[in-house]
């Protein structure tokens, strides 16, 4: 897919859940914008989870984590992290990229989607989601509460397993 030409939406971290099925931990994406809903569900490993949770908490540690140490050294190396972008989803695997300011050039680096929103928390910059991979793998929160008002950090514990598994890819 030409990431150059998609069309990218702004999400935020909305939580962090853990899949009642599997034990996983899950990142709940959402659309930053206020009027928007829609969400998209990206099931990541457990020490990703930990990283971007201990950010998210402001916990400080003596030495610096996996992530921390990748800002550091993006850094020391005279290059900016810009934005990181979850691009694709094949065979039920998503795809990111992390954008690299180098001097006067723009680098894509493949990455997980987890390292990347690791790192975007961490250099403070844009989450996006092509709006293809938000398009047709999220949905909005009222497809989950069928009209009624749920706390949003109640959505997983909505969802029954036949629509888990629709939104699972």
């Amino acid at each position: 897919m030409d990431t150059e030409k998609q069309t990218k939406t702004e999400v935020k971290i909305h939580f962090l859940s853990i899949d009642r099925r599997t034990g996983a931990p899950i990142v709940v994406l959402k659309e930053k914008e206020e009027d928007s809903n829609r969400i998209l569900l990206i099931w990541i490993g457990e020490s990703e989870a930990a990283s971007i949770q201990m950010h998210l908490e402001n916990v400080e540690l003596p030495r610096p984590m996996t992530h921390d140490l990748l800002k550091i050294m993006i850094e020391t190396l005279d290059a900016k992290v810009t934005n990181v972008c979850v691009r694709d989803v094949e065979e039920r695997t998503f795809f990111a990229h992390v954008t690299l300011q180098v001097g006067d050039n723009e680098i894509e680096v493949d990455c997980r989607p987890s390292d990347a929103i690791a790192l975007a928390l961490r250099c403070e910059v844009p989450i996006y989601v092509a709006e293809a991979v938000i398009a047709d793998h999220g949905f909005s929160e009222q497809e989950l509460s069928e009209g009624e008002q749920h706390d949003p950090k109640n959505v997983l514990e909505n969802l029954d397993d036949d629509t888990l598994k629709q939104y699972t890819v």
